[in-house]
């Protein structure tokens, strides 16, 4: 390259040769970082903050100090930026840049790629202790492993875990929970609290009382129970949730008439928590909420129950809408919020909970939505019903 000349900060100039490195060029990209990022390493002082996650052929994913999830997208600029070092006599030129990462955030499919992981275990889903072979070959699911293959922090990583549910096992290993398996122990748990009056309920008591290994009964009980100072009390809308998504599952995903399904919930219940599914006829709507919505026109005279899995819904709100608009031509908005509402960003605590704030947010971004990317008609009833624009 030519002289140039470069004047320095206090106002003085001098005439250096710029020349090209031996490599040139490298590959440097910059990162435009948020304010609350660059707040968070502020505060935290910790160089291995910010992480990438994923695998190569993934778009890659930023995890922050919070644990939140940004896409890194590639933005080009007119405007070059050359990375120089200074050399006795001259300016070397390292780089030069006219591309950066952009921060856009996202919701990964974390569920679907962690079952995925999980299922590379060679020794299959833990089924009871007395299953178990010490002989047999398995393949380690680690921290590590999920880190190289999940698009997530960890704190996102573990509450799917908690939810899936897996344990963490010897060597610090994870491992599924057979789902049959999984109802038959809180079966087993529940007879013997009433058969031993437990008020509530410990992992290490039930240990200690059925011998299950600890690790998988404190999971099950996280899955199914609200814990206080290690005490659990088992939710029976939690346990029902579940059972009504295995229902569907080994029913291949075909919709159910409303008296059907709830007779075959009530019949796989525990009889210690049968009340949380209401009588045999009807189905509570916090039980399949998120996980099917009410057909009254495929079938007139009866209602069928749609099974539609939130959970493997896609995380981006276009695409999430494209793929509940091919489901169903026509959602009324009642019916829709459901399955919009893990997207909005707000707690989602409060949300469930039905903070009056957290809740108004979310029909707020909801309705911002269905507008962009639907048309609404109002009814006579009242109630608006979408229709997709999307293409």
């Amino acid at each position: 390259m030519t002289q140039e000349e470069i004047r320095s900060t206090d106002g003085s100039s001098g005439s250096w040769g710029v020349s090209a490195s031996a490599g040139y060029p490298e590959e440097y990209r910059l990162l435009e970082l948020t304010p609350s990022i660059l707040a968070q390493l502020a505060s935290t002082h910790d160089e291995t903050a910010l992480v990438v996650r994923g695998r190569e052929t993934d778009t890659a994913t930023l995890i922050d100090p919070a644990d939140t999830a940004y896409q890194m997208t590639t933005a080009h600029t007119s405007n070059n930026l050359y990375l120089l070092a200074r050399e006795p006599g001259r300016l070397v030129l390292r780089a030069m840049l006219n591309q950066t990462f952009e921060l856009q955030k996202t919701r990964p499919q974390v569920r679907a790629r962690v079952l995925e992981v999980l299922a590379w275990d060679t020794g299959g889903a833990f089924r009871g202790a007395e299953f178990e072979r010490a002989d047999a070959e398995r393949t380690p699911v680690t921290d590590e492993v999920l880190q190289a293959h999940v698009q997530a922090g960890d704190a996102e990583v573990r509450r799917v875990l908690a939810d899936i549910p897996a344990f963490r096992g010897p060597a610090n290993c994870w491992r599924l929970i057979d789902p049959a398996y999984c109802v038959d122990l809180l079966r087993v748990v529940l007879a013997t609290q009433v058969e031993l009056e437990w008020p509530q309920l410990s992992a290490h008591q039930i240990h200690a009382e059925l011998n299950e290994p600890v690790e998988v009964v404190e999971a099950v009980l996280a899955k199914f129970g609200t814990e206080a100072r290690g005490h659990y009390t088992i939710d029976g809308t939690r346990v029902a949730k579940y059972l009504a998504e295995q229902i569907f599952a080994a029913e291949e995903m075909r919709a159910w008439p409303v008296a059907e399904f709830a007779a075959a919930l009530h019949a796989t219940m525990p009889p210690q928590l049968q009340y949380s599914t209401g009588d045999a006829q009807s189905v509570p709507a916090a039980v399949v909420r998120e996980l099917a919505y009410a057909d009254t026109h495929t079938d007139p005279g009866r209602t069928l129950l749609v099974p539609l899995f939130r959970s493997a819904l896609p995380n981006e709100p276009r695409a999430r809408l494209q793929r509940l608009f091919e489901a169903r031509a026509r959602w009324p908005r009642t019916d829709v919020q459901p399955f919009l509402e893990d997207l909005v960003d707000v707690d989602q605590q409060l949300l469930a909970a039905g903070d009056q704030h957290a809740c108004a947010a979310a029909s707020k971004a909801i309705d911002a939505w269905l507008l962009k990317f639907g048309r609404g008609v109002r009814c006579p009833d009242g109630e608006t019903v979408y229709t997709s624009r999307l293409k």
